[in-house]
Order: C-alpha cells, then structure tokens, then sequence
C-alpha cells in the first residue's frame, strides 16, 4: 500500500505535467519552463542595472544628469540643441544666457552645476528674455588645470624685428644667465644695460658719452622689444654723481672741485671743496666724462694722502654697479621671470597666438585648455587679499572678478589665486568684468 509521501510525490508529478503542458505544449519537457523563465528575468534584470549604471557613471563624469526645468541652481542644458538656460525664481521664467560663464553668475548658489533637460520640461516652462554679459568665456579650466608658475616675458627677433611674447604659467625650458651685461635698445629708442635682474637707463642725450667712458663704445646695443624692457625691475640711470660747487677751489692744492682722481686705477675719488669724496669706479668714469679730462687722473702714492672730505658721494651708487661690467654677446632670445626678477638667454620660447584688441605684447602663450586665477598687486609687498582676482583664459585675455567671493561658482573655490605684478596684466587685452549684476541686467 502506497505511503502519504509517495502520494505527494505522485500529486506534485501530476501538477508538474499539467504545468509543462500548459506553458511549453510538452508534459514531460528536459527542463522545467519556469526555471527558463527565471533566468531570462534575472539576465533581464541584470541589463537594466548595467544600463541605469552606465547612465549614472556618464553624468557623474560629464557632469550632464536629467534636471528639471525649474532647478534654479543649475545651468540648464537643453539635450537635443544644447542651448543654455538659467531659470530665475524671481520671476519664474527660464531666460536663455548667452554663455556658459554668465550662467553660473545667474545661478543661484555657492557652485551651480551643469545639468542636462528635456525640451518638454522646458517649453513648460514661461521664456524670458536672454540674459548674460556679452564676450565673457563661453569655457572654462577645470581646477585642475589652472596654472600657478611664474609668468615669464621674453623677446626675439626671429621674425626679423623684436617680438615680445608673454608666457603664462610657464618657464621657458632652457638658456641660462646672461654671463655679463646686456646692452640693449627698444623700438622707442631707449639704450638700457640690463644686469642681474635690474636695468639702468643710459640718458638720451648721453648715450656715445657714457659707452665710451665706460669702454663700451662701438658696441652695438641687441633690439628688444619694448614690453620685455618694461618687465625688467628699473634701477638707478647711468648718471654721474652730481658734485657741488663744480670748479671752485678747494683745500687740495692745485685742484678744482670735480676733478675725478685715483691712485692705482682702482681706487676713486672726486675734488669736493674740503677734501677728495670716495667714488666707485662706475661713478669715477660717468663723472670724469663730464669733465675736459675725459679720464680719471691719476696721482700715484699722493692720493692716500689727501684730505678726506665729509661727504659721501659714493652713497648715490646704490643700486649701481661698482665696477664696469663686462657686456654679454648679443642673444638669440631672453625672457625675465616674475616675480623674481630672473633674466635668463638663448631659452626656447614656447608658440604664442597673436592677443585680440589692446595688447602691449604681440603674443600670448597659455596651454591650450588651461588658465590661471590670479591676484593682481601693484608691488610684491602689497598686503594679502589688496589686489584684483582675475581669471586668464587660454584666449589671452583677462577677466576681473567683481568679488573673490565668485570663484566658487566657477569651481574655484579651493583655490588660491597667484600673485602677479599688475604691469603683467596689463599687457593682455581685458575681457569684460564678470558680475552677477551685470549678467542680469536686460
């Protein structure tokens, strides 16, 4: 006699036929339908996930997810056209903005996103009025890709005249110093010896007079451009010393006031009224110039024993250079690095483009895809936080900001702009001043 389990068994066969029978058309399949059925609802399932990830990662890394029409802390991206939208809840409206960065000045909070939307969603929406500050950058470096080097100014004459290019946030690779003087002239005329860092004007008026006291004359000064001079730190002219009392007696017998003398040809100084005053070699030769003895003259072991005078003449050489310096041959190229007053020659300067509107260099290198955020300040000792944040674009053209308060909504939040000398900005063409104000004004 069958068992209750063996009638269960038998029950759940019967059921089991039925079942096959009634999905497959077959009582006695190989496999059961429902077990086929299960795995392509679970193969099904597992494609729909890979598809919503797939969607989840591209916003994610584009920064493009599905936002309504009325999210007014976005920049709103319209999927089929990609016109740009900002929608204002002061007036509840979705106002077209002429380009991306006047979007984020109209968004409402501290970093607005880029998101994408339906045009459904936004042709539900009531069209304002186009919004936005004409010519600001319609893109943007990521802060990732802002440059934070010194700036460099260099100058050449590859294109058969001086040429100035400004480079952004880069060093030009190679050359080194100068090994000596540069004797230079700017398309204005201006005759200057550059020297560690520092320029000294000769006088128009007296530019034979001071080379050939100082042994230079016949040498030819290297065509500059005149933005590259400009960037090199001014120091003192090459000026001879002015001397009071210039021919009247002095306690010294038989000498004038302003007869420049020496004992050696290495030690100087100048008649003064009571005594002879110590000059520098440099001072000694600029003011012998001017004299009818062209040179300093030279009483041997009685120079040592001359009255000293109170006077201290060779005070007026700061920032001068003591001795003559020796002139450097002429470069093919020489960029100075700001801040830090380096001159460096013969490096390579990297491609520039030619800057539209007002430039007072004729190119402008940024890599391509990048920028800098920078603090304009009239001197390096200029206290933190005193100057302009201004954005610079890989156009060549500078932005100010109407408040630092706005790099955050450029994504800029964490970063700290670079300082860098005001004359350094004025040599870019300015762009507009990006202000929330002025983006929402009609």
């Amino acid at each position: 006699m069958p068992s209750r389990q063996d009638e269960l068994h038998s029950y759940q066969y019967s059921v089991q036929r039925v079942v096959a029978a009634l999905v497959s058309h077959d009582p006695d399949p190989h496999r059961s339908p429902l077990r086929r059925a299960g795995v392509t609802a679970l193969v099904g399932l597992l494609v729909a996930a890979l598809v919503v990830g797939g969607f989840a990662v591209y916003g994610i890394f584009t920064g493009h997810t599905m936002a309504e029409a009325n999210d007014a802390t976005s920049v709103l991206v319209e999927k089929k056209t990609g016109a740009r939208y900002v929608y204002l809840k002061s007036d509840g409206k979705v106002h077209p903005v002429l380009n991306y960065t006047s979007g984020l000045l109209l968004a409402d909070g501290d970093a607005p996103t880029l998101k994408t939307v339906a045009g459904e969603k936004l042709a539900r929406m009531p069209l304002g009025e186009p919004l936005g500050i004409p010519d600001a950058p319609d893109s943007l470096p990521a802060a990732g890709d802002l440059l934070n080097a010194a700036w460099a100014v260099c100058t050449d004459t590859s294109g058969g005249r001086p040429r100035s290019t400004l480079v952004i946030g880069a060093t030009p690779a190679g050359g080194g110093a100068p090994g000596g003087g540069l004797l230079v002239r700017d398309a204005i005329g201006r005759t200057h010896l550059v020297l560690d860092g520092r320029r000294h004007l000769l006088p128009a008026a007296r530019v034979d007079a001071v080379q050939r006291a100082l042994g230079w004359y016949g040498t030819r000064p290297w065509l500059v451009s005149t933005a590259w001079v400009d960037s090199v730190q001014a120091g003192p002219d090459l000026t001879a010393p002015v001397v009071p009392g210039l021919r009247k007696a002095s306690v010294i017998p038989g000498r004038k006031v302003g007869q420049v003398l020496t004992g050696d040809g290495k030690t100087f100084g100048v008649v003064l009224a009571d005594g002879i005053a110590a000059l520098t070699e440099v001072q000694a030769k600029l003011l012998a110039a001017t004299s009818t003895t062209a040179t300093p003259i030279n009483i041997g072991a009685e120079f040592i024993r001359l009255p000293e005078s109170k006077a201290r003449l060779s005070a007026t050489a700061e920032g001068l250079p003591a001795t003559v310096p020796t002139l450097a041959a002429a470069p093919t190229s020489a960029c100075v690095t700001l801040p830090g007053d380096t001159v460096t020659v013969n490096a390579t300067i990297p491609a520039g483009i030619a800057p539209t509107g007002a430039a007072r260099v004729d190119l402008v290198h940024v890599d391509r895809g990048r920028g800098a955020v920078v603090e304009t300040v009239a001197s390096p000792d200029a206290p933190a936080g005193s100057g302009t944040v201004t954005l610079v674009t890989d156009a060549g053209r500078y932005y100010p900001l109407a408040s630092r308060d706005l790099l955050s909504r450029f994504g800029y939040g964490k970063v700290r702009p670079t300082r860098v000398p005001a004359q350094l900005i004025a040599y870019l063409p300015a762009g507009p001043a990006l202000d929330p104000i002025r983006a929402g004004r009609r």
